[in-house]
């Protein structure tokens, strides 16, 4: 029986081209996973989020409103034009929350945890005690387990910076 000197070959280059083709869809997965993360440098070490990001004015009223949950690891980001004083409330918020404000320079200002307030009840603004451009909702008990602290650096995605700028 002759065997096709040619068969190995196919073989070989078939089996290199899907893995270059898979290296390939993974780098392309890696860029859009990366556009929708947030990276806290911390003392323990980095920490990724994934973020929805809230940058029209409707988004950024509405948040995390009449939301049942929020993934693990999860978050959104408000993004403003300007770096000032921020206010937040909890009206119709179902989730607590601590709420992360973040310097134009990527600094974590403050941080600060939010229970839910329900229609019925008088929501309370909770006003930042410093200038803020970013801020970050994640589920309550993050901060702590996580151990973020004032002054640890936020990388956000290079687009979030231009659609800013």
């Amino acid at each position: 029986m002759l065997i096709d000197s040619k068969r190995p070959f196919y073989w070989i280059s078939g089996i290199l081209i899907l893995t270059l083709m898979g290296i390939i869809f993974y780098f392309e997965y890696q860029k859009i996973a990366d556009k929708n993360s947030i990276t806290i440098f911390t003392g323990g070490g980095p920490v990724k989020i994934r973020a929805e990001f809230a940058k029209i004015p409707k988004e950024l009223e509405v948040g995390l409103m009449n939301r049942s949950s929020l993934g693990k690891n999860s978050g959104l980001l408000f993004i403003f034009p300007d770096e000032k004083t921020r206010s937040f409330w909890m009206k119709n918020t179902l989730i607590p929350l601590d709420i992360i404000f973040i310097s134009a320079k990527g600094r974590v200002n403050e941080m600060t945890t939010l229970s839910p307030c329900e229609e019925s009840q008088i929501c309370q603004p909770y006003n930042s005690k410093t200038p803020a451009q970013y801020v970050l909702e994640i589920n309550a008990g993050s901060v702590e387990k996580w151990k973020i602290i004032e002054g640890d650096i936020v990388e956000l995605p290079p687009d979030i910076i231009y659609f800013i700028r």
